[in-house]
């Protein structure tokens, strides 16, 4: 966001790179597990990892100067629009438990073939980097709290309509959805917390978005579902999965009302 100045919006573009990558490798896996074993995934997490590292000592350096201290940035992120965004943002991510801990199982006890799910995965990225590369377009013409709340109204549909899809065209079909629900959401949140977050604290905002969100969220999301997941299955874990991502979009979109009638 720093290398990027005043032309934040363009945030999508770059992050389409990393979906694109994910599409090119879920294809390659989905075939080579069902030509050799789950075990690959072991390597193959090995070897994006290293090269990842070897890359990533030519990130472009960005000059930071520091003009509060720790405990005064961190205030600043008690205030009422950014808690009830982050319990949101929470109950998003927590919805999505499901999907990415469960879903390749899902579809593997439905009787798909390692290559479709390979297939399904890479069309949720297929989506998602449509909505980054569309991104400067879509964030100048609708605000960061409107696409927010779009994002939670489409995860309602998606993980309602996967509790009761099993055919392979309503589970492809699902998969589009994840340009709103991951895409245009990622987006949003992104910039949004940036809007929030005072000049001195932007980068403990998106530490604070990440671990709550892609860290806290997620991981609690993965704990309900791998306890329950055996016990009630995966499209009463969908259907739950739905009602928490209303319950976030609701906290929003009534923080949004009261905001325009104070």
């Amino acid at each position: 966001m720093d290398l990027l100045a005043q032309k934040k919006t363009r945030y999508g573009q770059l992050r389409a790179w990393g979906s694109l990558s994910f599409v090119l490798i879920v294809i390659i896996a989905g075939h080579l597990i069902d030509t050799l074993s789950t075990e690959i995934i072991l390597f193959l997490i090995l070897a994006g990892s290293l090269i990842q590292s070897l890359l990533s000592v030519n990130i472009p350096p960005v000059k930071q100067v520091r003009h509060s201290s720790f405990s005064a940035s961190a205030k600043t992120m008690l205030n009422r629009r950014v808690i009830i965004f982050l319990t949101g943002a929470f109950l998003m991510l927590v919805s999505h438990g499901t999907y990415y801990g469960f879903f390749s199982i899902h579809l593997e006890n439905l009787g798909f073939s390692g290559s479709f799910i390979g297939m399904a995965w890479a069309l949720a990225s297929v989506a998602e980097i449509v909505v980054m590369i569309n991104s400067e377009r879509i964030l100048k013409r609708f605000s960061y709290e409107n696409i927010l709340i779009f994002s939670f109204i489409v995860a309602v549909i998606r993980w309602s309509m996967l509790y009761y899809a099993t055919s392979a065209f309503l589970i492809l079909f699902s998969q589009l959805l994840h340009a709103a629900t991951y895409g245009a959401f990622h987006l949003a949140s992104i910039l949004y917390m940036d809007k929030l977050a005072p000049k001195d604290a932007k980068t403990l905002g998106q530490t604070v978005n990440n671990a709550v969100t892609y860290g806290f969220g997620i991981m609690a999301g993965f704990l309900f579902n791998g306890y329950y997941f055996e016990i009630v299955g995966a499209p009463v874990l969908f259907m739950i999965s739905a009602i928490l991502a209303f319950c976030g979009g609701l906290l929003l979109f009534m923080n949004k009302i009261m905001k325009e009638n104070s």
